[in-house]
């Protein structure tokens, strides 16, 4: 297109130069006009033609470029958006990252949870096997008695005096002194030996032997076989008396049983059972006859009738499924397990614990710890 544009330029610039150089304008030169305006003229055409495909361009290209321009802006929009959202990632990934600290310090403190649990079972393990080799050894109270009892056999043999006072009291209702206090009582005399015990002189006009007592949880209850037959703690303060003591005194004469109780209200309650005999330790001293209840405690205790004693060591009662003993925290006459248990552990009213504490079912119920108990017998006349 450029060259036919130079070529109609040149016959052109011809053309005139002709024409200037003779004034006129033959035949040949009027035809070559012709044709250099027909020239003109297709130029004229292309240019035209060419200008409206340049401006078609532009516009096209103003377009595309309009078009990259809005998309570079959303892209750039885009990108914002994305690294807000990163951003969030970020900070969500640092919560992430600390909840990760917090579920590792969790397992570490489960991890030592359960070391201490594992801890704690092999201590109350340990605890167990120290009960049990205690059961074995001869308590204070037993050695002061055969200590007692070798002197008085050579004694004996040396033809001397024995030992044992004479005409002792058989309980506590023959002793003479209407006091409250520990005293010797002998209630089968050439049979059995004499023993201490308390004897209260203020309750119901005196004569009670004290076979139980607990008031302030100093002495702990939660004891085997052996301690229980022969008894433990202070006669003067919290004690048992011992179940090869209170089958003598109930065997030598019949006796009756008064509990009393109280809670941390400053209620007092009271058990009465008109027949109270505990066998011997061929029967596991089992309580054989209770009698007649009457009271304002209610009876918690006839269940316990023809019932063995079991402690944690020496498994009884009658339930199958484990050592009630073991399961309630204590020492009595279980069956299947209980609705009493005085010689539970000690805790102070209202608690979470089912029937582990000191407590009696028909006064306060299987959650709550009482916060005295004592148990009295006195000879029947």
């Amino acid at each position: 297109m450029l060259l036919i544009l130079l070529c109609s330029v040149v016959v052109l610039s011809a053309s005139v130069r002709c024409t200037q150089n003779n004034g006129s304008i033959a035949a040949p030169a009027a035809f070559g006009y012709e044709l250099t305006m027909s020239g003109m003229e297709a130029v004229n055409y292309n240019l035209q033609r060419l200008l409206m495909e340049s401006k078609s361009n532009y516009d096209s290209l103003s377009a595309d470029i309009e078009g990259l321009q809005r998309t570079l802006g959303n892209t750039e929009r885009m990108v914002i958006q994305q690294a807000r959202i990163l951003g969030d990632h970020e900070i969500q990934l640092r919560k992430i990252g600390k909840a990760v600290e917090s579920v590792d310090q969790v397992f570490h403190l489960r991890n030592e949870l359960e070391m201490l649990s594992n801890n704690a079972t092999r201590l109350l393990s340990d605890t167990s096997k120290i009960y049990r080799v205690q059961q074995t050894l001869p308590t204070t109270e037993m050695m002061n008695f055969y200590i007692l009892q070798l002197v008085a056999n050579k004694l004996n043999t040396s033809g001397m005096m024995p030992l044992e006072p004479i005409n002792l009291p058989r309980t506590c209702a023959d002793v003479p002194e209407r006091r409250s206090g520990v005293r010797r009582i002998h209630p089968q005399p050439g049979f059995k030996n004499s023993f201490e015990a308390y004897c209260d002189q203020d309750y119901e006009g005196g004569g009670w032997t004290v076979i139980q007592k607990r008031y302030d949880g100093s002495v702990f209850f939660y004891r085997g076989w052996n301690e229980y037959e022969s008894g433990f703690g202070d006669l003067n303060g919290e004690f048992w008396l011992g179940l090869k003591k209170i089958h003598e005194l109930t065997y030598a004469k019949r006796h009756e049983l008064h509990v009393v109780l109280e809670d941390f209200d400053g209620i007092v309650a009271v058990a009465k059972y008109n027949h109270f005999l505990v066998g011997g330790p061929e029967e596991k001293y089992a309580l054989n006859k209770l009698g007649n209840y009457t009271g304002s405690a209610g009876d918690s205790l006839s269940y316990a009738t023809s019932l063995k004693f079991s402690t944690l060591d020496s498994d009884n009662d009658t339930h199958k499924d484990g050592n009630c003993a073991v399961m309630y925290q204590g020492a009595w006459w279980y069956g299947a397990c209980h609705a009493s248990n005085l010689n539970g552990l000690y805790m102070r009213g209202n608690v979470s614990d089912f029937a582990t504490m000191m407590c009696w079912k028909e006064f306060r119920g299987y959650y709550y710890g009482l916060k005295s108990s004592t148990m009295m017998i006195r000879a029947v006349v």
